[in-house]
């Protein structure tokens, strides 16, 4: 058993040489799956597809409030449309975790080829927080992951919440093997996908990643035993730039991390990102609300939220797999610990930084402009300065900011540094009048920091002219 893959960097073209592929197909009076992540890049595609007049259709969950419903409509939909595949060569379009839900139901007299573009879940792992270790006995009953029943349990009509609802599903499918674990009043849980009974269900898969061997798809697939082959599409396997690439980095001696000794000050971030951006004083990405401006950037797929021409970018963010899910890819996928760290979190980091301008340049049109990046640590940075090519002039540096905890050879992770998007524009107006008031405020990052403070004290005070006047005064 084998599946196929095609390697080339985020930007090189993989979902274009994907859809020409599948026309040819087309035309030879196939139908074909085609499975991604979101909603939005499968619209994306289906565009795609019909400039070239390709038949396809979406399916996808209605808007319904009921995500019970909606796990069932989709899954009868697709197993509804593959089954009647053979009554005109199309293209099938649905997300990757639908039709994984799907997938055990398909009929083994229906093999259609597979294309998964950006990657899958092929494993995951998270817990539940009950109240008494014998609810945790009886929730693990109540999702079938248990034989015995615990004695006095009486929530037969327990519902989960939404923000359960992927070990919900995960145990209703026969396709996803899932491992338990009581702890205490914790229900620890970690599951993976039964790669030769989903793979057996159509005649050949083709995956589309960037950077593929550095995914944890591709160690879940060597673990079990699955071959997988490279095709050559002629596809980018660097960036290029005639632009300099200025690579910053917080930690010298350790990981940016959520397991950490402790956690840093709101005041530490901001010192953080306001050392970032003085540096170039222009416009940046905003990830995960880290800093006070830049514009805004959600961390998904970056094949629909394109900012080619922003320069700049910082990712402090972090989600490092839990303690438990860790060693559950160790023993189980056969992962060591510096692959997790680049599957998990410094391959997502290199995915969201390339969502920026570099993207778009390539050699026969080589972008001009300067990129600036800011990661957590030295390993992140070095990672993304890796997928550069050669010749492309590059700086690694640390940035000039010194924190106690990285002295400690300890790491960190980063949260949002203002409580809400109203604090975060109230900090951009601050810098705005106290820098019209004074251009070379020497304490600028304390007066901003004051002024943060003053606003949580003083709720339903306004900030007026002569409120910033005074800071001015005393931040001079």
């Amino acid at each position: 058993m084998q599946i196929y893959y095609v390697d080339g960097v985020c930007g090189s073209g993989k979902t274009q040489t994907a859809i020409r592929k599948i026309l040819d197909r087309i035309k030879a009076g196939e139908t074909v799956v085609y499975a991604t992540e979101t909603k939005k890049l499968l619209e994306q595609t289906k565009e795609g597809l019909e400039r070239l007049n390709v038949p396809c259709s979406i399916i996808v969950a209605p808007k319904q409030s009921s995500w019970r419903k909606n796990y069932k409509s989709v899954i009868e939909e697709i197993i509804k449309g593959i089954s009647s595949a053979s009554e005109f060569p199309h293209v099938i379009l649905c997300t990757t975790k639908s039709l994984i839900r799907a997938a055990y139901d398909i009929s083994d007299n229906v093999k259609l080829p597979l294309y998964i573009d950006e990657g899958f879940t092929v494993a995951e792992g998270s817990e539940i927080i009950s109240n008494t270790e014998s609810e945790t006995d009886g929730l693990m009953f109540r999702l079938g992951l248990a034989e015995t029943k615990p004695e006095g349990f009486d929530g037969l009509g327990y519902k989960f919440p939404k923000e359960h609802q992927d070990i919900v599903l995960y145990a209703r499918n026969p396709l996803m093997i899932v491992h338990p674990k009581a702890s205490g009043s914790k229900l620890q849980w970690n599951t993976y996908l039964n790669f030769p009974a989903f793979c057996s269900k159509f005649s050949d898969i083709t995956l589309l990643a960037a950077c593929y061997e550095d995914t944890l798809q591709y160690h879940a697939l060597q673990s079990a035993g699955i071959k997988q082959v490279s095709l050559d599409w002629g596809l980018a396997t660097e960036h290029v730039t005639k632009g300099s690439v200025n690579i910053a980095y917080v930690l010298e001696n350790s990981e940016w991390r959520t397991t950490r000794k402790a956690r840093l000050t709101d005041a530490q971030l901001e010192d953080i990102m306001l050392t970032f951006e003085r540096e170039h004083w222009d416009e940046f990405i905003n990830v995960k609300k880290i800093g006070d401006g830049g514009i805004t950037l959600s961390v998904k797929s970056h094949g629909f939220n394109d900012y080619s021409k922003v320069h700049h970018f910082m990712d402090l963010h972090t989600q490092m797999p839990i303690p438990s899910t860790e060693k559950f890819y160790r023993e189980h996928l056969g992962m060591n610990q510096s692959d997790i760290r680049k599957a998990c979190y410094h391959y997502d980091r290199y995915q969201g930084a390339l969502r920026t301008s570099i993207r778009n340049s390539k050699h026969n049109d080589l972008g001009t402009e300067d990129l600036y990046y800011c990661f957590g640590d030295k390993a992140t940075a070095e990672y993304f300065a890796s997928k550069l090519a050669p010749w492309v002039n590059k700086r690694v540096y640390k940035l000039p900011i010194d924190l106690e905890i990285d002295t400690e050879g300890k790491a960190t992770y980063s949260n949002k540094v203002s409580d809400n998007k109203a604090e975060q524009k109230a900090r951009s107006r601050d810098r705005t009048k106290l820098t019209e008031l004074t251009p070379s405020l020497n304490k600028l990052d304390e007066a901003l920091i004051y002024l943060r403070d003053f606003r949580r004290k003083n709720p339903n005070k306004r900030i007026t002219k002569a409120i910033y006047q005074q800071v001015v005064k005393e931040f001079s």
